[in-house]
């Protein structure tokens, strides 16, 4: 059994400017931490970047669309235009199997979203897969009004994820 790791939209949307991911910053230095290891133990690393639509700031080619973390040499980047990189990407089941791949690690953004969507289509697809807790993160749900925030927090999202896909 070999183990990859599914580097899911780290880019530049979710980490830097006026609207990063709560937490940005120690989310991306743990995220740091799981590439190096899985580098430094011959583990596969995949990179996922999402093609936002041409009038998004995630289009390719724009600032926020750009990865936060640069790939290594020999590190395949599969870009994606809708939830699930594996629908996405019809290529990618057979790609990873070429690899020896059978089981995959998935960390990045956002949580309910393309994480989500990677795991159960990793799974579709006969991958063992799982979110890392405290590897991915999103954004809040709900608003902010004079009492604080309402609705549910990204930390709760994330948590659900990770519990639905335990």
């Amino acid at each position: 059994m070999s183990k990859a790791l599914l580097v899911v939209d780290v880019q530049n949307w979710g980490f830097v400017g006026d609207w990063p991911v709560p937490d940005h910053e120690a989310l991306l230095e743990r995220i740091r931490e799981r590439v190096e290891s899985a580098r430094a133990t011959g583990e596969l690393v995949v990179w996922v970047q999402n093609d936002g639509d041409a009038d998004e700031l995630d289009a390719p080619g724009e600032y926020f669309w750009e990865l936060t973390l640069p790939p290594a040499d020999g590190e395949r980047v599969w870009r994606k235009t809708i939830k699930d990189v594996f629908e996405s990407n019809p290529n990618l089941a057979g790609w990873l199997r070429d690899q020896g791949v059978t089981e995959l690690d998935l960390v990045g953004l956002q949580s309910e979203m393309c994480v989500r969507s990677s795991t159960l289509g990793a799974r579709a697809a006969g991958f063992t897969a799982r979110p890392i807790p405290g590897l991915h993160g999103t954004y809040p749900e709900g608003t902010q009004d004079e009492s604080g925030p309402t609705g549910v927090t990204a930390a709760e999202l994330s948590a659900r994820v990770d519990a639905e896909l335990a």
